[in-house]
């Protein structure tokens, strides 16, 4: 079993659980002379968690490697590891940056890949979706999407170490332990093939005409762009795979619903004047141009509580915990704009306000009163991160804090 290294350059970040997959990757990457350095991330989910950096620490002096242990703060409540992956992946970036590695190396294997397809075929996923998890983007790389996970627990045990098991990953609760407990096994039976190694050939197959659609939709969308409007007559002569893949990237991060798409192509189409979609982003048709308008954006009413923030910075009021930092790289992964937001540093400013409006929304806003970010919503169009940003802006809250 090899693992894919290629255009890999030492130092490396290896995202290190304990587990036999992080753990055998570690090995291949020390093994490989990737200099690579765990970075254990503790997100604080469950009693003993803390202690556990510890065991990945003599896990890395044993294989002579360099480690780091980070730590992130994930609050209770609704899409908890949706929110504890982005938070992971936020805090592994600051890693490499710090540490001055080339990439973020995970263990994703050919069974996560796998397990990823057929979850998005629950969601009703189309092609980019049926691709799976890429073996590269950005500053994260997977070289192990090609491996199967007994391989690398047969790593582990040649090398004497005993690796750290995750509950979670015993508890068929959640949708990925079913599939690969229950699910998958039960399809092999019936199929009497190895499922997995189907579908991550599927996924790599797919991959590669996901990526080339992209890269015509990018076209697309280059020609339809008329300061930051589409031009209908051009949107509506490309095929409908194309423009839709269009939409989505005129939208840009977080990526949006099939079915706020289509609303939009339904606009471009004349069927409607303006739909509303999600994010509080009116789309609306005039002139032959779709243009789009944040319409949760307003500026700060007048006679509120305001609180002073630098840019970076931090400052605790209404309620909120707000801290502000500056990243060089772009995101690993884009937060979803609500809590956590990016925008563009440069474009941002260095001083703000953190106060209500007139509707009651908390809004961190320039020092004129223009909006910024309007929390519980997205950032504002006048500072979204473009493909010119050189400095991105971390904005994100937490309850707590005094009441303002």
């Amino acid at each position: 079993m090899t693992a894919d290294f290629a255009g890999l350059e030492p130092p490396v970040v290896v995202a290190c659980s304990g587990g036999p997959d992080s753990l055998a990757l570690l090995a291949l990457a020390a093994d490989a002379g990737l200099a690579p350095v765990a970075v254990h991330v503790d997100h604080g989910a469950r009693p003993g968690s803390a202690a556990e950096a510890g065991v990945v620490a003599r896990f890395a002096e044993h294989l002579g490697t360099g480690f780091a242990g980070e730590r992130v703060a994930v609050a209770p409540g609704p899409n908890f590891e949706a929110r504890a992956r982005e938070a992971r992946y936020e805090a592994l970036e600051r890693a490499r940056v710090r540490l001055g590695a080339t990439a973020v190396l995970v263990g994703h294997t050919r069974d996560d890949q796998a397990e990823t397809v057929l979850l998005n075929v629950l969601r009703g996923a189309g092609l980019s979706g049926l691709a799976g998890m890429p073996a590269r983007r950005g500053t994260v790389a997977r070289p192990l999407l090609g491996a199967p996970r007994a391989d690398l627990a047969a790593i582990c045990a040649r090398l004497g170490l005993a690796p750290l098991e995750d509950p979670m990953n015993a508890d068929p609760v959640h949708r990925r332990v079913w599939l690969r407990r229950e699910v998958i096994p039960a399809l092999e039976s019936g199929a009497r093939r190895d499922l997995r190694a189907v579908l991550a050939r599927q996924a790599a197959v797919a991959r590669e005409d996901s990526d080339f659609f992209d890269g015509l939709a990018a076209e697309l969308l280059a020609a339809a762009l008329e300061d930051d409007r589409l031009r209908t007559k051009t949107l509506m002569a490309a095929p409908l795979a194309l423009a839709r893949r269009a939409v989505r990237l005129w939208l840009g991060p977080p990526p949006p619903s099939s079915t706020d798409v289509e609303r939009i192509l339904a606009v471009a189409r004349g069927e409607h004047r303006a739909v509303e979609v999600a994010g509080g982003i009116e789309v609306r048709r005039s002139r032959g141009l779709v243009s789009r308008l944040d319409i949760h954006c307003g500026g700060v009413a007048a006679n509120v509580q305001t609180f002073p923030v630098e840019l970076p910075g931090a400052v605790v009021g209404l309620g909120l915990d707000f801290v502000a930092w500056v990243e060089r790289a772009g995101p690993v992964r884009w937060p979803d704009g609500r809590w956590t937001a990016v925008a563009d540093a440069d474009l941002a400013g260095e001083h703000a306000v953190l106060s209500r409006d007139g509707r009651g929304r908390v809004l961190l806003a320039a020092p004129d009163g223009s909006p910024l970010w309007v929390l519980g919503y997205r950032v504002d169009d006048r500072v979204r991160v473009s493909p010119g940003t050189r400095r991105f802006l971390w904005l994100t809250v937490e309850a707590g804090g005094p009441r303002g």
